[in-house]
């Protein structure tokens, strides 16, 4: 009886610890949304992706990775402005980031949250990610750049 017991054991020791690493496994194949790998686009938004580092607190989490799709909203509005060859009376780097200024300031009025995921097995990059897909209309956009010429 003991001869059978300690096999036994063994098995069944080597198979839960198997079973908890194939637990560990599971959502790996989790589907990434088609915004984490290809912005929308269309002629009525601009649209930008951020994405939170590690966080203590699932809220802060969040708001950091909105505050960072907004900055990166800012660069790609003075991108575009700059790719229109439209004049800006600041230097670049003044102006951007009066841009991202005014987008933080007034976020709720001038961008709006319209996805959230969070990457909790690191199918897209780092594990426990929050990422935030954000847009704001370009109408309202170049009204804003029009505050700051």
């Amino acid at each position: 009886m003991k001869r059978l017991l300690l096999p036994l054991l063994c098995v069944g020791l080597l198979l839960a610890a198997v079973g908890g690493c194939a637990s560990g496994q599971k959502g790996k194949n989790v589907k990434v949304p088609d915004w984490m790998t290809r912005l929308p686009t269309d002629g009525k938004y601009f649209y930008a992706m951020g994405v939170s580092g590690k966080t203590r607190y699932v809220k802060d989490a969040w708001n950091q990775a909105a505050n960072r799709a907004r900055a990166e909203m800012g660069r790609t509005i003075v991108s575009q402005v700059s790719s229109q060859d439209l004049i800006i009376s600041t230097s670049g780097g003044e102006y951007s980031q009066q841009l991202i200024d005014i987008l933080s300031d007034t976020e709720l009025n001038f961008t709006e949250v319209i996805e959230r995921w969070y990457d909790k097995y690191g199918n897209y990059g780092p594990p426990e990610h929050y990422y935030v897909l954000i847009r704001m209309e370009k109408k309202t956009a170049k009204s804003v750049l029009r505050s700051i010429k």
